[in-house]
């Protein structure tokens, strides 16, 4: 019934807005640009660990940790996860410094349900620099602003290791900046604002599906920095908050099969700070593409430490393209605090994607991923191994 649901909701829309939403519109004082992206996806779990973990059945795999989207132990082809619908516009105002720029996006993860992911006004102060405000993308890693366009990816989903937290917008205001040092292209970025994420889907994938978190970032601050030369780009971003992760309603007890009152004092609205740091480096040379990111988490006060990474290379065969990529994630017990060395997540995953351009706006990609679940002993909640086989459709328009 879902999939029926969603893929019509699809078609309806795609109906409305195409061909007329894709057009450039020049009214004298005020214009208007519109785009969107499509992405229509089926996954297919071939095997991996078989038991219930919190309340879902698995073997499982989890394609977005923020999104709450997983593919689990259900026979058949699931579309929901990695399926979805964006539409963007760019309303330029009278005076063509001034423009606004909004983003809606309709997830299978969530039942075709359209978010507000961008919206955001921006007044270019000169040629090279501009100031926003409103709501955004957080610009951690190298994927950021594009991660929802599955036609600017080289797999069917990002690789969830890395890409996978509980915010992943906020609402404030940024500066950008781009010059030329040398023959480096720069580009700049400092931010400033807060979000908050009623019912998040991450902390769902954690405490069970009924379960309800609401988080808070507080006080951000950070920025992010390219450099641009040739073949070969590298990024540098930094981020900072205060952080407060509340449960609401009780997390998923395996004994009683129902959620109950948490005790975790991570999970009870205590404020945290956090420093988020995240490098990014890739070299297209030729017909190669190497790439590869990194980040690590570091909380003040708290007894563990994230650590996860992702290796990639690309090999394009005229309109092919295959890619071997690998991610891992592990957090670091900080034992002077009381943490157990043994109850740590850890996961690595390996994905081969082969991709082929049917237009210069669209492609298929077929991707098998093998994760293997590396959690220390007394970890909980336990996902375990998968084998996913994922079948995409990008289309941008």
């Amino acid at each position: 019934m879902f999939i029926r649901n969603f893929t019509g909701t699809l078609f309806m829309v795609g109906l409305c807005i195409n061909p007329a939403f894709a057009l450039e519109e020049d009214t004298g004082d005020w214009g208007f640009a519109g785009s969107g992206f499509l992405t229509i996806g089926a996954g297919y779990m071939l095997g991996g660990t078989h038991g219930q973990v919190l309340d879902k059945e698995c073997p499982c795999f989890i394609a977005d940790y923020a999104q709450n989207a997983i593919y689990d132990g259900r026979g058949g082809l699931q579309f929901g996860p990695d399926t979805k619908l964006g539409l963007q516009g760019i309303a330029t105002l009278p005076d063509p410094r001034f423009s606004v720029t909004a983003q809606v996006v309709a997830r299978g993860s969530e039942n075709g349900n359209f978010d507000l992911e961008w919206l955001y006004g921006t007044f270019r102060l000169t040629d090279n620099t501009s100031l926003q405000v409103g709501r955004k993308r957080l610009p951690l890693f190298y994927y950021s602003d594009s991660q929802d366009v599955g036609f600017s990816l080289p797999w069917t989903h990002l690789p969830p290791q890395l890409y996978g937290w509980e915010v992943v917008n906020y609402n404030g205001i940024n500066l950008q900046h781009r010059n030329q040092w040398g023959e480096w292209d720069v580009s700049a970025n400092v931010l400033a604002g807060s979000e908050h994420a009623k019912d998040s889907g991450y902390w769902k994938i954690y405490n069970g599906q009924t379960s309800q978190t609401d988080v808070d970032w507080d006080n951000i601050l950070g920025g992010n920095v390219t450099f641009t030369r040739d073949w070969f780009e590298t990024r540098l971003a930094y981020i900072q908050s205060s952080t407060k992760i509340q449960n609401v309603n009780g997390v998923w007890d395996d004994a009683t099969q129902s959620l109950v009152p948490t005790t975790d004092p991570f999970l009870n609205g205590n404020v945290t700070r956090q420093r988020i740091y995240t490098v990014a480096l890739s070299a297209d040379y030729a017909d190669w593409l190497l790439s590869g990111e990194f980040l690590y988490i570091d909380r003040p006060g708290a007894d563990f430490k994230d650590h996860a990474n992702r290796l990639g290379v690309t090999r394009r065969f005229g309109e092919w393209e295959a890619t071997f990529n690998i991610s891992e994630y592990h957090s670091q017990a900080v034992t002077s605090m009381g943490a157990d060395a043994q109850g740590q997540e850890s996961h690595i995953d390996r994905s081969l994607t082969a991709r082929y351009f049917l237009t210069p706006q669209s492609d298929i990609k077929l991707q098998l991923d093998v994760q293997d679940d590396r959690g220390g002993a007394n970890w909980s909640p336990r996902y375990g191994d998968a084998r996913l086989l994922t079948l995409a459709y990008d289309r941008i328009f």
